[in-house]
């Protein structure tokens, strides 16, 4: 049953083999003055967990020579782990069904009002971690019906820009995104936008932070920001700006601030999921998702898949994401957005990474 490839004092490398129906290991005589290796203690762990019976483990380290008192010390330790990993994994359980239950009781929309005092937004959507949409804030901007191809050509025509672009072939582009990084002149940068018609593959994004570029700070004029929700002089820093061809995507992923996603021309849908979603917190890499919202093969929440809230943005409305909300984006037609989080109040949560661990 038992072919030895290496002793329990670690002097060679288990190999692990089938004991009866699970998954067991293979041991070797030990020195009566030797303890069992890490690696060795690992086995037996593993075995403990996978439902190997004590009696048949403490046979194979007996008849390799490994001393009674040494056998069971070790069965008794990794005994204790086995039940601790077992009341973990209950309480993991657990607590993945309250978040399901509390994501299952969320509205299966999100509120659509106009822009509240900042006091009233502070309390009611950013310290409860709601989503709102705001659907008088643009329209105030002199940028609403402004900002597009032809202001930005007429006004930017020679700054450089910096862009995404041949990102179509890569399904990690927005993770990639230092490796689709290209710059030129805006005009030009625009001609290929209009030339795309619906495509992934053009895409100037936040990370390529263009209004740092004092070239470009003219746009914050052509703003007016609700009183006592931002703190203006933060704006280079703290705002985004996303345009692009109808069929850009951003995959599914979260920030660690709180943003405000306005949308000042054209269309976008976006794809929102709570922090605690089972489903995806389970499938998180870093601050992106293996899931796609967009696989039509993707499970419901009655199926252990993510409960997604689906949002239209149109031309003028604000989006309000609270810090942690999964989100996925699709333009439906060429758009400008910016994307705002340079708020008065404390705004950066790096730590909150779960897919980093």
């Amino acid at each position: 049953m038992v072919k030895e490839t290496g002793d329990a004092s670690g002097r060679g490398r288990p190999r692990l083999r089938r004991l009866g129906r699970v998954a067991g290991g293979l041991v070797a005589a030990a020195s009566r003055r030797q303890a069992l290796s890490l690696e060795w203690r690992r086995w037996l762990a593993d075995n403990l967990a996978a439902g190997v019976d004590p009696g048949e483990l403490r046979e194979v380290l007996t008849q390799a020579g490994v001393p009674a008192r040494e056998v069971a010390l070790r069965l008794r330790e990794a005994s204790e782990g086995a039940a601790r990993a077992r009341l973990h994994a209950r309480q993991a359980e657990r607590a993945a069904l309250a978040l399901r239950l509390a994501d299952a009781l969320r509205a299966p929309t999100v509120a659509r009002r106009e822009t509240p005092p900042a006091a009233e937004f502070f309390a009611r959507y950013w310290e409860t971690n709601t989503p709102v949409i705001l659907t008088d804030l643009v329209p105030r901007w002199p940028a609403f019906g402004r900002w597009g191809p032809a202001y930005f050509r007429e006004r930017f025509a020679e700054v450089e820009v910096e862009f995404e672009a041949d990102r179509a072939g890569d399904r990690d582009c927005d993770a990639n995104f230092a490796a689709h990084r290209r710059a030129g002149r805006f005009a030009d940068y625009i001609d290929r936008v209009l030339a795309a018609g619906p495509s992934n593959d053009l895409y100037a994004i936040a990370q390529n932070h263009n209004l740092r570029r004092p070239e470009l700070r003219p746009l914050f004029a052509d703003l007016r920001l609700p009183p006592g929700y931002f703190a203006e002089e933060r704006l280079p820093g703290g705002a985004a700006l996303w345009f692009g061809p109808a069929g850009t995507v951003t995959s599914l992923h979260h920030d660690t601030s709180n943003i405000l996603f306005c949308q000042v021309l054209g269309r976008k849908r976006l794809r929102l999921a709570a922090p605690g979603d089972p489903a995806l917190l389970g499938a998180a890499r870093g601050v992106y998702s293996r899931i796609d919202p967009e696989d039509v093969g993707l499970a419901g929440p009655e199926d252990g898949g993510p409960r997604l809230f689906d949002v239209e943005l149109a031309a003028g409305e604000a989006l309000f994401i609270p810090v942690g909300w999964w989100h996925h984006v699709r333009a439906l037609d060429l758009s400008v957005s910016l994307a705002l989080n340079a708020f008065r109040r404390p705004n950066s949560f790096p730590w909150y990474v779960p897919g980093a661990r």
